[in-house]
């Protein structure tokens, strides 16, 4: 295991650069979604962390639980239900772990691509939608451990249940035998089954919130793809509207007053050129032509 696989997606150099690429060039919703998106995959391996330390107290619970006869078949039980657990978060972990490689993979991707190519080359980044079904099936696992989860936190209940109304049954016995009414007891608070149940109820927290993180993730990778989308028709649009109401102008003063466009790589170095170029003819010009009276230069 790679000792970077513990660094935070939101920290991670590649997101970080492209964050501010996107910053830069008036993309910042699409930074704040990826930022927002790398941010919740970092809350679900954190807690995903938690939920499998968390297993292994319950492991040690068990294994430190009474045997006797009427609980072995409840201790058994949940001890397959842990070990299942703990191997589906594992799997769910690994699946974090790839998603996680992905992001920073495609964020290096556009972040190269643009120094060599402009920032046309910034809106791949509604290709992060890609990963939108891995997320779903992450969802989708989480969704089932939960499932699971219930089911123990069910036959617990179901034990605690069967095992206070064979308590009962037994004392009203007793009491019958004494000549003395039956006793309604009511359900303890805080059973030994309580107790057992506390860490299950834990385990099925942590998850609602992975599970939460899961959907909110999901999401910004819609609307990531969404705001690119709607950027690039804003600038169809804004073209459009320039093209029909701009008046004639000199081309040597549209270069000398045009707002300077981000740029990378070779690009960068071309347009210096082109301006190198545009200036030298100015001043040739100027040079050359003498100045008419009535004007200032």
């Amino acid at each position: 295991m790679e000792m970077t696989e513990n660094v935070q997606l939101t920290k991670e150099q590649n997101v970080m650069e492209l964050l501010e690429l996107l910053r830069k060039n008036n993309m910042k919703e699409a930074a704040n979604s990826i930022f927002e998106m790398a941010a919740y995959v970092d809350v679900m391996e954190n807690k995903m962390d938690s939920v499998l330390e968390e297993l292994v107290t319950v492991k040690d619970q068990l294994h430190k639980m009474e045997e006797r006869e009427a609980e072995k078949g409840l201790k058994q039980s949940l001890k397959r239900a842990v070990s299942k657990l703990e191997e589906d978060c594992q799997a769910i972990k690994e699946k974090l772990s790839e998603v996680k490689a992905e992001i920073k993979a495609k964020a290096g991707e556009i972040v190269t691509a643009a120094k060599q190519k402009g920032k046309a080359a910034l809106n791949r980044v509604s290709e992060f939608l890609g990963i939108k079904k891995k997320l779903e099936n992450i969802r989708q696992n989480v969704q089932e451990s939960i499932e699971d989860v219930d089911k123990s936190i069910g036959k617990i209940d179901a034990f605690g249940k069967g095992m206070r109304e064979a308590g009962q049954k037994i004392a009203n016995t007793f009491r019958t035998f004494a000549d003395k009414p039956e006793k309604e007891y009511g359900e303890k608070k805080f059973s030994k089954t309580e107790l057992i149940k506390k860490p299950f109820q834990a385990k099925r927290k942590l998850l609602s919130g992975i599970l939460n993180c899961a959907d909110a993730a999901i999401q910004k990778t819609e609307r990531l793809a969404a705001e690119v989308k709607q950027y690039q028709t804003d600038k169809e649009g804004q073209k459009c509207e320039n093209v029909g109401s701009a008046e004639p102008v000199n081309p040597l003063e549209l270069a000398s007053v045009a707002e300077p466009e981000f740029q990378y790589g070779a690009e960068a170095f071309e347009v210096h050129q082109q301006k190198a170029e545009i200036t030298a003819t100015k001043d040739k010009v100027t040079k050359n032509e003498p100045v008419k009276s009535g004007k200032s230069r």
